[in-house]
């Protein structure tokens, strides 16, 4: 299927705009059957070689980054018309610069805390023309901008859109756990989401990073969460003009809850 339009790979025309509790976008049956079975198998095999690696330990988080060495497999996700698609979709400008992951919830992963993605991520190059550009960590380190290699320049940018794209997940059933929790601000309790978005295999979630697009993990209670995550970006300069420097979120803090909300 490598090398066929975009087109060729989406299975339905299904997706949902909502504007509670802030504008995101739903979409289910998202890929054809092979294309989807595909991924799974990808995802499955990643997994597989990791032997229980914790990947992102303050958010229980088993899986790893995909680089442009361990991307082979993951079309069309990594493609520059997915990307394209994406960011005219949720409306932002991005920069074809992407930080995918896979992520693994073990059964009764900790619940994890309202917080809005609107962090720097730093790059190694710009993308080629009709490219994205993966990050690589073993370059630049992505939440930190240190470079690996002498003479680089690492590029800062801000994260522009989350995607969430759930799959190998099996049915899921109300109870199970393992959505995705949306809020109405960062001091809401985790378990108390004003909307969730469950798990549901080829289905995603998408959003515009901003300061008040408040999400996070819901626990897992009866079977493993599985999720592609794909974050696109922008200059950071807009996010400065539009929202001012003190919006973009340093990592490893906690929001701060917004006096009298």
């Amino acid at each position: 299927m490598s090398g066929q339009p975009l087109s060729g790979w989406l299975l339905s025309r299904r997706w949902l705009r909502r504007s509670y509790p802030f504008p995101h976008v739903v979409a289910y049956d998202v890929f054809v059957p092979g294309a989807y079975a595909a991924l799974c198998a990808r995802f499955s095999e990643t997994l597989a070689g990791l032997d229980g690696h914790a990947y992102l330990d303050a958010h229980d988080i088993f899986g790893t980054t995909v680089t442009p060495a361990s991307s082979a497999g993951l079309q069309p996700l990594t493609s520059r018309a997915w990307h394209d698609l994406l960011a005219s979709i949720v409306g932002v400008r991005a920069t074809g610069h992407v930080a995918l992951g896979m992520h693994h919830h073990k059964v009764g992963s900790a619940d994890g805390f309202p917080h809005n993605d609107l962090n720097s991520g730093w790059f190694a190059a710009d993308p080629a023309p009709g490219d994205i550009e993966l990050s690589q960590p073993e370059v630049v380190e992505y939440t930190t901008g240190t470079a690996r290699r002498a003479g680089l320049r690492p590029r800062e940018t801000v994260r522009a859109v989350a995607v969430l794209y759930y799959l190998a997940n099996g049915p899921w059933q109300p109870g199970d756990g393992g959505a995705t929790g949306l809020y109405t601000r960062a001091s809401d309790p985790p378990r108390r989401p004003a909307l969730v978005v469950p798990p549901i295999d080829n289905s995603l979630l998408a959003f515009e990073c901003t300061p008040t697009s408040w999400h996070g993990f819901v626990s897992n209670r009866r079977r493993p969460r599985n999720s592609i995550i794909m974050w696109l970006h922008r200059p950071k300069a807009e996010v400065v003009a539009r929202w001012g420097a003190d919006a973009i979120v340093p990592y490893g803090r906690r929001p701060i809850p917004e006096a009298g909300r």
